[in-house]
């Protein structure tokens, strides 16, 4: 279970007039993962900028292994997303599948090791970390964690603490991408 907040911003309650949880299961599943990739694209300056000045590295404290986190992942991740939700052929389903594999295991590596407390980064370097990881999962096949929570969920309300916390975007103009996001689904 990751250690970052997941709960819902109330402040959404009067602009969507729905909670979010309840706005994004009302999504179709290629909708969801649209609106979290929009997400994480807000986001990627955050990642951007934190990595033009720091360098996300770190000793496994299990094993005692160093290991340097790659600038593009986000970047490759969002890439990689939007292709897997694109309309492919069964070829290039397998292909991105088995892509989309390898980066879960790539992403994986840094988010064990900030739970295990292994580095410190920003919180809303983190909350990026993390929504893209959950996101990952979500397209692989785990749709919800332990407490049963929508992973495309948590995934869109860490990018909107993330986005909202950085000051990228107010919480009036994450509410008008979630109402797009809703009236493009209907």
């Amino acid at each position: 279970m990751l250690k970052t907040r997941n709960k819902p911003y109330k402040h959404f309650a009067t602009h969507l007039r729905i909670p979010l949880t309840e706005l994004v299961n009302s999504l179709e599943k290629k909708t969801q993962i649209e609106l979290a990739i929009e997400l994480i694209e807000i986001g990627l300056p955050i990642w951007e900028n934190y990595n033009s000045e720091n360098r996300i590295e770190y000793t496994d404290s299990v094993v005692g292994m160093y290991h340097k986190i790659k600038k593009n992942l986000i970047e490759k991740s969002i890439k990689l997303l939007k292709k897997i939700n694109g309309q492919n052929n069964f070829l290039t389903d397998k292909i991105n599948a088995l892509k989309n594999k390898s980066l879960h295991d790539e992403i994986r590596e840094p988010v064990v090791a900030r739970e295990d407390d292994d580095f410190e980064i920003p919180i809303e370097v983190e909350l990026i970390l993390y929504s893209t990881s959950n996101l990952i999962e979500y397209v692989i096949g785990k749709t919800r964690n332990s407490l049963n929570e929508n992973l495309a969920y948590i995934s869109i309300n860490q990018s909107i603490d993330a986005i909202t916390k950085s000051e990228i975007k107010t919480f009036d103009q994450i509410s008008e991408i979630l109402n797009l996001a809703k009236k493009e689904n209907n």
